[in-house]
Order: structure tokens, then C-alpha cells, then sequence
């Protein structure tokens, strides 16, 4: 076993050229989550990361400058792999398809990993790359499909942290929702896929007392804006930003909801799980596979703004959300850090 690994075997070097969003989120979860563990860890990021300082209290960081260049891309290229086989790592992943290009050549003392969040694209970069991980069967069986080799690979899904429990949700009054309003809550991108339409459309069906929460930015915001006025919805519709921690938000919600017409996974499902909410959510390869309609949510096709708002009406009858949030509740337990870090200690590591 992986963990039964003498101290100080387990290094891993990690190159993550993401910016700020929900795979960094979980990029921060889980490599604190393995430094207690024990996993001793390098990171190659981009310069002026918000989460940096974060990142650098249970890691040693190594900041990248690119260029143009394509002699100095080649030295940033050396680099890496010289810090890599200095620290000692057993093993390099690199988190989505644009890091597969930095990583170094595997050998006989270093495997290489991909992890992967999303479809893949093609394989065109990934010549370094010994073995996927994607978060969700989907993923796994897309690479598949597209022509990886099954026994390179692996499904590890995501976890969250469980919220404090002195945790204060955020004041409504703050963002303009009535403290009586039934709040929507929506986490994201602003763009095409992440349908943020589908639920300001919904919003326009549902009664007055129901306001969203659409937090996230992208390049889509202000065309979301001008939707949410020509409905007449704007006066409920509550834009947030971007927010590092949306915990105290989802505490202050009612209800999650997860438009998108094509999730991998769906991390705000689970999110919305974790803060006790009941679930509507289109059924994209994600949400389909972490939810079982009716017991852990409520599922509606994608694209269908009726059945998006017909799920939220439902969900506003609340006393049947006792139920989908328990069976929910059960259902997170089986995404638990222990077993997460488990699967990823001894795939890494073995």
C-alpha cells in the first residue's frame, strides 16, 4: 500500500498554470489534504496567483514566467524538470491539458499524471503524459473512447471540507434579497456552457418572492444583465462576483442550482450538498451520475427552462427537501477526504 511507504518516499510535484476558480479550489483541497498525510509537495504555478500564499503553507511554490520565446519556453521547459529531479519527486502531475506540455520525461524513479476536470480535446500535447485521472467515469471513458489506453486510465473523484460549524452565513440584506425570499444560488463561469440564462429564464416563471444569486464572472455578465432586465427579473437577480470562499453564501441560500449543459462533475453539486441544500440541476454527464432524481436531487433536461423551473417549484414545497438533503447528505459521505486521498496516495505512489 502506498501509505504503508516509509516517510518521506511520498513527493509529489504538482504544475498547475490554472487563475482562480474551482479546480483551484480543489487543487488547494487536496494538496493540503495529502501534506497532512504526509506527501511532501512541489508546485510549479503561474506569478501573482490570488491563492499563492495559500498554496505556499503546506508546499514549497515555484512562480513561472512564460514568453513568446520559444528558446526561453524550452529553458522554463528545463527547469522544471532540473527543480523536479532536485526535489526528488516519485511522481509529477499536472492539472488540465495545458500543463501536459511542461511536464517532464517520465522514468524509472518519476511517473507522470494528468488530471483531468474536463473532456479532453485531443492528445496532441500530452507526450509526456503516462496516466489520466479524471474526476468522473465520463471523463475516463470520453479518453477512452477518443483512443488512451484503458489501463493508463483512472477515475478519482473530488471531495469537499465539511463547513465550520460556527460558520455565519452572509446578511441578504448586504446583496439586496429580501430576508424572506426563497434564494436560488448558482456558482460558475459566465460562460456559454455554464447557462446562466437557463436560470434567469426560470427565475421569470417563478413567483416574485424567488430571487437568484448568480455568482462567478466571465464574459457573459453583461449580457446576463441585459437578459435579467428584459425579463423584468432584474430586481431579482443579485450578480456577487467572483467569490474565493462562497461558503458563507451557499449558507445563507435555500436552494442550489446547476444549469449547465455540459458538467463534468458538477463540484457546486456537491457544494450544495455539503451546505445542506436541495439540489435542481440539468442532466449533464455530472450532475446525472452524482444525482439520483427524486432521492438526491431533481433532475431536468438540459437547455429546458420549463423543467428547470418546474424542479425549483417543487423544491419550494419544502417539506419534501428533508428527504433529498439526508439521502444527499449520505450520498457526500462516499466523496470523503480520507478515501479521496487514499485513491490518490496509493495510484501516485504504488
Amino acid at each position: 500500500m502506498a501509505t504503508d511507504l516509509p516517510a518521506g518516499s511520498m513527493k509529489l510535484a504538482h504544475i498547475h498554470l490554472g487563475v482562480d476558480g474551482g479546480a483551484e479550489r480543489f487543487f488547494l483541497r487536496l494538496s493540503r489534504a495529502l501534506a497532512k498525510r504526509g506527501v511532501d509537495q512541489i508546485a510549479f504555478i503561474r506569478h501573482d496567483r490570488p491563492w499563492r500564499d495559500e498554496l505556499a503553507e503546506h508546499c514549497d511554490v515555484r512562480e513561472l514566467k512564460f514568453s513568446r520565446s520559444h528558446f526561453k519556453r524550452h529553458f522554463v521547459h528545463w527547469g522544471i524538470a532540473r527543480d523536479i529531479r532536485r526535489f526528488g519527486a516519485r511522481a509529477t502531475m499536472g492539472w488540465m491539458s495545458p500543463a501536459s506540455k511542461w511536464l517532464p520525461r517520465p522514468g524509472p524513479d518519476m511517473r507522470t499524471f494528468l488530471r483531468l476536470g474536463d473532456f479532453p480535446d485531443g492528445f496532441h500535447t500530452y507526450g509526456n503524459v503516462e496516466h489520466l485521472i479524471g474526476n468522473t467515469p465520463e471523463i475516463v471513458r470520453r479518453a477512452v473512447e477518443m483512443g488512451w489506453p484503458a489501463e493508463r486510465a483512472h477515475m478519482i473523484s473530488n471531495f469537499v471540507d465539511p463547513l465550520p460549524e460556527d460558520l455565519q452565513p452572509v446578511n441578504r440584506a448586504d446583496y439586496g434579497t429580501p430576508e424572506d425570499a426563497t434564494v436560488l444560488i448558482t456558482l460558475g463561469r459566465f460562460v456559454e456552457r455554464k447557462r446562466f440564462d437557463l436560470v434567469i429564464k426560470a427565475l421569470a416563471k417563478l413567483p416574485d418572492s424567488v430571487h437568484a444569486w448568480l455568482i462567478g464572472d466571465g464574459e457573459l455578465v453583461e449580457d446576463m444583465k441585459r437578459l435579467a432586465g428584459d425579463l423584468g427579473v432584474d430586481g431579482r437577480t443579485h450578480f456577487l462576483g467572483w467569490q474565493r470562499d462562497p461558503s458563507p453564501f451557499l449558507k445563507a441560500a435555500d436552494i442550489l442550482v446547476c444549469p449547465s449543459d455540459d458538467e463534468p462533475l458538477g463540484n457546486v453539486v456537491l457544494e450544495g450538498w455539503n451546505a445542506g441544500l436541495p439540489v435542481a440541476a440539468t442532466a449533464s454527464p455530472g450532475p446525472s451520475w452524482l444525482i439520483e432524481h427524486g432521492k438526491t436531487g431533481l433532475l431536468s433536461p438540459c437547455g429546458d427552462v420549463e423543467g428547470l423551473a418546474g424542479s425549483v417549484t417543487e423544491l419550494l414545497h419544502k417539506e419534501r427537501n428533508a428527504d433529498l438533503v439526508a439521502h444527499s447528505s449520505r450520498k457526500l459521505a462516499t466523496f470523503s477526504e480520507d478515501q479521496i486521498c487514499r485513491f490518490y496516495t496509493e495510484r501516485l505512489f504504488s
